[in-house]
């Protein structure tokens, strides 16, 4: 019965050093409801809908739940950053999503608002459009930990006068690239190399006996 300890006990240290997260990429869509004015933006329900790829294609699907922030998002026309406080650390966690056991926040680090009026940049004649992107990354927790590299978000939304100010909305998401992988250090390795030596010959000397 040493024996078997002996190996379980090896195996299970190397598995620590060399395990590392998960990198998260890849791209989803969405629709959503928000209100928006000249200066504000604020966030009510979303679900996945249409397009999902990459890592994301695993765990979400049609439907996902989408939980914003709560209250509203300032803004000003062109480049903003999140206003600090009441946000930290320079990001604001602008949404949440949960599918699979695994949970994704995409976190903004910035965001470039375009608030229209008078019909351009595909904002139907008559209507008043908000069109936002926002760059950051996403983390995730849950089956893996794991971090994007630069993504963005973004979404259209218009309000068309005579109707509710709430209005459906297009989201997207994606991902432009990847985080390299957590690799052992090599004393890191050196260190398990002469913990899994000691144990080995601790069981020898044990049988020996």
């Amino acid at each position: 019965m040493l024996k078997h300890l002996v190996i379980l006990s090896a195996l299970a240290v190397g598995s620590v050093a060399v395990a590392h997260a998960d990198p998260i990429s890849g791209f989803f869509s969405a629709t959503g409801t928000d209100t928006f004015t000249s200066s504000t933006i604020t966030f009510y329900s979303g679900a996945v809908a249409g397009t999902i790829g990459g890592t994301f294609a695993s765990y979400l699907t049609d439907n996902t739940p989408i939980n914003f922030l709560s209250g509203d998002l300032p803004y000003h026309d062109g480049f903003n950053t999140p206003p600090n406080p009441p946000f930290t650390g320079g990001t604001v966690p602008l949404f949440t999503t949960t599918g699979g056991g695994e949970t994704f926040t995409f976190n903004m680090s910035d965001y470039t608002a375009q608030y229209i009026t008078n019909g351009t940049n595909g904002c139907t004649s008559g209507s008043t459009c908000l069109v936002v992107t926002g760059d950051g990354l996403f983390t995730g927790e849950g089956v893996f930990s794991g971090t994007s590299g630069p993504a963005t978000f973004s979404f259209t939304s218009q309000y068309v006068a005579g109707q509710p100010l709430t209005t459906i909305t297009s989201f997207s998401a994606s991902t432009a690239a990847v985080a390299p992988s957590t690799v052992p250090e090599p004393a890191s390795l050196a260190l398990v190399g002469s913990g899994i030596l000691g144990l080995a010959g601790l069981a020898r000397r044990r049988f020996n006996v």
